[in-house]
């Protein structure tokens, strides 16, 4: 008895102290061929079987890149093998793409980390050879998983390119005042219909379109927000103003540069104009080309020469413009300058407009031309036409949602009835708050189809009146709320101001452009 017992304690410290203790890594991509965690963690447990390891700890990275270190799995196992307690000595991988797909990360964790801390990074995939013939193998190994990486992102890029050249979203979440819209193409992958996005309009449209026109005409960023109600950061505002292009209406791609170690490539966020990929006219326009190149122009001048420009020294940049549609824009020293051509003094052609300007809103012509150019732009808005359909599938909705509602006290399975109560009330608050719109805007066009001339003098009487009191950057903000263009005829010494109201007909007398003190 004593001897069997003794017999017994050997062979289990014997096979206590001879089996190997393994862990395992596991990875997984994006890519819809990878290798699955659970077909990997099967295959490597069957390897620890067939040469008698016992597996002890496991690190997974589940769609990760293997294309940096920074993975929260291969870090744990990076700590795991620098820690001498860790309890194992063997590493079970697949193959060398688990590990890393660039070269340098495998030989620093191989050569480096393993081999200092006595650890053996055994591939599934390496068959067993003698050392020198393993290494080579390795090598080429990597080699082939670092060019299957790098090609993977070429096509993965002109794929993406692609999408933009046809129109569709390239990824990511819509830009403020859109919302993506999805679309099945007709094509299968894997038996799933392909689903493919295009940006719609949403809710917030109409604010970010009147953010985005103040904008173009040179406003200031904080009065241009309060003024469309948006309620956001500057920075997500300046965003906003970079993202010019795609608000007037088309998709951009390759807009900005790669990050490496040391921050962006070529040490800008953004690459030059003539490197973006873009597609005309694939979505609703918010704002016109134009705009869109006044905004991208402000930015690109105020990235180069910050100092010399501040928020309300030119009262008309952005709506000076000559007979043929050239833009003047401060000089930074006093001046408009219409291209690389002649100067203007902002003393002087500024206090000639506010004269003009404070003439014509207190002439009796003027007030009647305005009062009559008001109402007929009007005229369509007082009678929504699609109000009346609207408010009926409202009602209609709103019975829906009771009814259901009704009969979710006689079943026992809620579920689907909840869900088409949430679908309907969806439905219920967009319609509602199309209603309320639609309501608003026919009143306001009621309100000015009222207006007598008598009344919308007293109102331009009072506005010329507030001029005076404005300081230049709310005065700025005035001018361009106003008037669409100042054209300035400088062979004819005469300008001549264009307004909202009336785009498109001259409503103001052409006058010479001596100086001028303002009202």
């Amino acid at each position: 008895m004593l001897r069997k017992r003794w017999n017994s304690h050997c062979i289990f410290w014997m096979n206590s102290t001879m089996v190997t203790k393994a862990a395992l890594y596991l990875r997984s991509s994006k890519d819809r061929s990878d290798v699955s965690i659970d077909a990997q963690r099967r295959q490597l447990q069957e390897l620890a079987a067939e040469r008698g390891y016992l597996l002890t700890a496991e690190f997974t990275d589940v769609v990760e890149s293997g294309k940096d270190e920074q993975r929260p799995g291969f870090q744990a196992l990076v700590a795991a093998v620098r820690n001498k307690r860790r309890g194992w000595d063997a590493l079970l991988i697949l193959d060398t793409s688990r590990l890393a797909r660039r070269r340098h990360i495998s030989l620093i964790f191989e050569e480096v980390e393993c081999r200092k801390f006595g650890v053996k990074v055994i591939y599934k995939s390496l068959p067993d050879t003698d050392p020198v013939t393993e290494m080579l193998l390795k090598s080429i190994l990597q080699a082939m998983d670092e060019w299957h990486s790098l090609t993977s992102k070429a096509k993965g890029l002109a794929g993406m390119t692609e999408n933009v050249r046809q129109g569709w979203r390239a990824g990511g979440r819509a830009p403020l005042g859109y919302r993506l819209e999805h679309i099945e193409t007709g094509a299968l992958r894997e038996g799933t219909p392909v689903v493919k996005s295009r940006l719609a309009l949403s809710d917030e449209a109409d604010k970010v379109r009147k953010y985005l026109k103040a904008k173009a005409m040179g406003g200031s960023r904080q009065l241009a927000l309060k003024d469309a109600g948006l309620k956001i950061a500057g920075s997500t505002a300046i965003g906003i103003e970079w993202n010019a292009l795609t608000y007037a209406g088309h998709t951009v791609w390759n807009q900005r540069n790669e990050i490496n170690d040391t921050g962006y490539v070529g040490g800008e966020k953004r690459k030059p104009r003539s490197e973006w990929v873009i597609q005309h006219n694939t979505h609703p326009a918010l704002i016109t080309d134009d705009e869109a190149d006044a905004i991208l122009n402000m930015l690109e001048t105020s990235s180069m020469s910050k100092s010399r420009r501040t928020r309300s020294d030119y009262l008309l940049s952005g709506i000076l413009k000559s007979p043929d549609g050239t833009a003047w824009h401060s000089d930074g020293e006093g001046s408009y300058r219409a291209g690389k051509g002649k100067r203007i003094k902002a003393d002087v052609i500024e206090p000639a407009v506010l004269a003009q300007l404070t003439d014509n809103l207190l002439a009796h012509d003027f007030v009647a031309a305005f009062t009559k150019a008001a109402k007929r732009q009007t005229e369509a808005k007082m009678r929504d036409t699609e109000l009346p359909n609207l408010r009926k599938e409202l009602a209609d909705i709103e019975r829906h949602i009771i009814r259901i509602t009704e009969l979710l006290a006689q079943t026992t399975s809620p579920a689907p009835l909840l869900r088409q109560i949430e679908s309907y009330e969806q439905r219920r608050i967009a319609l509602e708050e199309d209603v309320v719109r639609r309501t608003e805007v026919e009143k306001e066009a009621q309100a000015v189809r009222n207006l007598t001339e008598v009344q919308v003098s007293k109102i331009m009487k009072g506005i010329a009146e507030d001029m005076a009191y404005l300081d230049r950057e709310r005065l700025k903000d005035f001018i361009r709320g106003l008037i669409q263009k100042v054209e300035l005829d400088v062979a004819a010494s005469t300008f001549q101001l264009t307004y909202y109201l009336d785009a498109g007909n001259k409503v103001a007398s052409p006058r010479g452009i001596e100086p001028r003190p303002p009202p």
